[in-house]
């Protein structure tokens, strides 16, 4: 079944609604395809592979690594031993110029099973905005912020590109190692990690 009939069956069944009839008594109700079904949420996700500490109660804090985020909610791996609706605190490390390391609280609010057999389940997690400091949200999205501002940065930095600081006008961003130079003054980058 190709997208374009799956699309003109869901606006019939719409219209059908909205007339006031339902769907005929022979037509078996389809399933919503997974593309449409997974995207039921505020704000687009975006990949985020970062790795963090997750803890339940009183547990011991376990490492984990984020899957995807957007700036209300996020998405964790592995996912294992929490049920719906636990209170689960989120552990950032401290990442250069951008933030210093914050914790989150926040609520899950979906598990996923893993897709391959093996694979870890995810936990969908909501930030609890009362319980979570002002100065932990305002890291939280500045991080995703900056992410987002260089994509570049989550593919892996020994493609020939490094994060780096401009010598003279300090502009930060990406560049290439064999002509590390400032986009906007030409004069040399250093790598963030040489400072």
């Amino acid at each position: 079944m190709t997208e374009n009939s799956t699309l003109s069956r869901f606006k019939k069944l719409g219209q059908r609604f909205v007339r006031g009839g339902g769907p005929p008594s022979n037509v078996k109700a389809q399933p919503i395809p997974a593309d449409v079904a997974a995207e039921r949420r505020s704000g687009r996700r975006v990949l985020l592979p970062l790795d963090v500490r997750i803890k339940l109660g009183d547990d011991d804090p376990l490492d984990a690594r984020l899957r995807n985020v957007n700036l209300t909610g996020l998405a964790v791996e592995p996912g294992d031993g929490v049920k719906l609706r636990d209170r689960v605190s989120v552990g950032f490390d401290g990442y250069p110029e951008i933030c210093p390391a914050f914790a989150l609280v926040a609520k899950v609010k979906r598990l996923l099973e893993p897709e391959t057999p093996g694979a870890p389940t995810v936990m969908g997690l909501e930030i609890d905005r009362e319980a979570t400091s002002a100065d932990a949200q305002k890291n939280y999205r500045r991080l995703v912020r900056h992410y987002l501002h260089h994509r570049p940065l989550l593919e892996n930095l020994n493609n020939g590109y490094f994060e780096g600081r401009c010598t003279s006008c300090d502009w930060v961003g990406r560049v290439g190692k064999r002509k590390p130079r400032c986009s906007r003054c030409s004069a040399k980058v250093v790598p963030l990690e040489d400072e």
